[in-house]
């Protein structure tokens, strides 16, 4: 049985993403938790979640986290001014915390600000931007550069939903991915967190790699 952490598993895309991987009896899911009262917070499946506490700050934490683990769904979603290399940093220590003998891929839930519009800038600096965002914006574009400079043992996918990301849009249960000479197009695109959910699913089911701009099929 493939065993998949899920990092950010109490946020509005994790508690989703573990519902859609719930549904393929070859997973075990194991929901990493800040504190033991986060159990509450978790979806309300009928399969049995096994959880772990995790300091994504701590290294150590990290690493017992992810000893017997076979592939990590990170949807953390870092919140307030955080600086630029936040998630950079972040993607350094839960790499870094994978045994040298172990490769581990990794399904990273992205976002909008790292698209890249027509005259080469990152959508997190047009002036449409959300500025209540922007830090997060920011940091996204931060780690989607470095994810496409650097080469990684462990092999990873990063799924960018369109910026009409919609929590309580209608599940169709189907999506369509985009192409990437496309992306300032994609920003018309919208998807309802329910539809992004599967996509995850299916990335980790088929171990997806590279960057992936995820959008409604209608």
């Amino acid at each position: 049985m493939t065993k998949v952490l899920v990092l950010g598993a109490t946020g509005r895309t994790g508690k989703l993403i573990i519902e859609e991987l719930a549904k393929n009896q070859s997973l075990q899911i194991i929901a990493a938790i800040r504190k033991a009262n986060d159990i509450s917070r978790l979806p309300k499946i009928e399969r049995k979640i096994k959880t772990h506490l995790v300091d994504i700050e701590n290294a150590e934490s990290i690493e017992k986290a992810i000893e017997q683990v076979d592939i990590i769904v990170h949807a953390i979603r870092l919140r307030g001014n955080i600086p630029e290399n936040a998630l950079v940093e972040l993607d350094k220590r839960i790499r870094q915390a994978i045994p040298p003998t172990k490769e581990i891929p990794m399904i990273i839930v992205g976002g909008a600000g790292s698209l890249k519009m027509n005259s080469g800038k990152y959508f997190w600096e047009d002036p449409h931007f959300p500025t209540q965002t922007l830090p997060r914006g920011r940091a996204h574009a931060q780690l989607r550069i470095y994810l496409e400079e650097h080469s990684f043992k462990d092999k990873w996918a990063y799924l960018v939903p369109p910026p009409a990301y919609i929590p309580e849009g209608i599940r169709l249960g189907t999506y369509k991915q985009a192409e990437l000479d496309l992306e300032e197009d994609f920003l018309n695109e919208q998807i309802s967190y329910s539809d992004f959910a599967i996509a995850i699913s299916d990335a980790v089911r088929e171990e997806w790699q590279g960057v992936h701009l995820i959008a409604s099929s209608t």
